[in-house]
């Protein structure tokens, strides 16, 4: 059996995020990630806004682009520009990088490690056959959208994108990203971000069985027709990803000695489903209030990190659950409706 401060299930941003911060304190950290390799497959449209990076520890090479402006491309045809101070990560890169920290300054990591459930204070893992036995102090569940951790705590997302994403080369540089509202993209939308001389080209749809089968596919091909005659790509995908990103707003995210943070909790933005950065901070934040919850012995502490996140993030989220909802109810009113459902226009902000 193995003792540990923390657990952590999941490597992503989240994840790696709350090992680097409680291993920095000196706790005894374990994080466990299902995948064989941390960061890959990318499942991720890999943009991040600057300011929910603040304090990052950054490998320049994990950062592949600086953007700073976006166009809007509304159902009518008409495009608006807009002011954006964002990066196109390099995910692979940066998660793998944020895990390598957290193992310097002192985590342990098990890859290929499923976490599997719990039974009492002892979390059960399984690792190439074995199973695992873990007793942690606390456990912080970053283990995605569908995530076990949050299951124990009955507190899980119920409500999703679908996306599907390819990388594409350009026909030509671009320093600006694209997003695409249209009638066929219910409740999401398109997007172009170039990242050097290709670029993710991936739609988000609100999830539903029928969607998330063949006409998904259909649906981002014809998106890729109108990109390559705009003469904007190549149809010649080099890459091909997309999963679930949930969209329902934030859920609870503490009982017991049970955190979650990223994905896992909801902290995704609703109408964008955008969460990098969200993930990083959160993961941060967890692991602030179980390093203070350890050295005092007193697991009520842990609802700090409630507290905490909530205040950082919790009134956007909440706004952006709120515009969803008008959003999605008024989907055939999408040319009056959009300025105030989508983030890029002030007049989302002013209700």
């Amino acid at each position: 059996m193995i003792e540990c401060d923390i657990l952590v299930v999941g490597a992503g941003p989240a994840g790696s995020s709350a090992a680097l911060e409680a291993s920095k304190a000196g706790c005894n950290v374990l994080l466990v990630e299902r995948k064989k390799t941390i960061g890959q497959p990318v499942q991720c449209a890999e943009l991040i806004p600057n300011n929910l990076l603040e304090g990052a520890e950054i490998i320049p090479r994990s950062i592949i682009q600086e953007i700073k402006t976006s166009r809007t491309f509304l159902p009518n045809g008409d495009w608006v520009e807009h002011v954006s101070d964002t990066y196109m990560m390099d995910r692979a890169v940066f998660d793998k990088d944020l895990a390598v920290q957290a193992a310097k300054k002192g985590a342990r990591i098990l890859i290929r490690t499923q976490c599997v459930s719990k039974k009492g204070e002892k979390v059960i893992l399984a690792r190439r056959g074995e199973k695992i036995e873990v007793l942690p102090k606390v456990i912080i569940g970053a283990d995605g959208p569908k995530s076990t951790v949050g299951k124990w705590i009955t507190s899980v997302n119920e409500e999703f994108y679908t996306t599907l994403q390819y990388e594409v080369p350009l026909v030509s540089p671009l320093d600006w990203i694209e997003f695409y509202i249209d009638h066929d993209f219910f409740g999401g939308y398109g997007w172009l971000f170039p990242k050097g001389k290709t670029a993710n080209v991936g739609l988000a749809v609100r999830h539903c069985l029928e969607v998330e089968t063949a006409g998904m596919h259909e649906l981002l091909k014809k998106f890729v027709n109108k990109l390559c005659s705009d003469k904007k790509i190549e149809d010649n995908p080099v890459s091909v990803t997309g999963g679930l990103i949930p969209v329902g707003g934030p859920l609870n995210t503490w009982k017991d000695n049970i955190m979650l943070a990223g994905d896992a909790a909801g902290q995704t933005h609703p109408i964008t489903g955008g969460g990098i950065g969200q993930a990083y901070a959160c993961g941060k934040f967890a692991a602030e209030a179980a390093v203070d919850a350890i050295r005092e012995d007193d697991l009520r502490l842990l609802g700090k990190y409630e507290l905490t996140w909530r205040y950082v993030l919790g009134k956007e989220l909440k706004r952006a659950c709120a515009k969803r909802k008008i959003l999605e109810s008024h989907w055939d009113e999408l040319d009056s409706i959009i300025k105030k459902c989508w983030v890029m226009f002030k007049d989302y902000y002013e209700d």
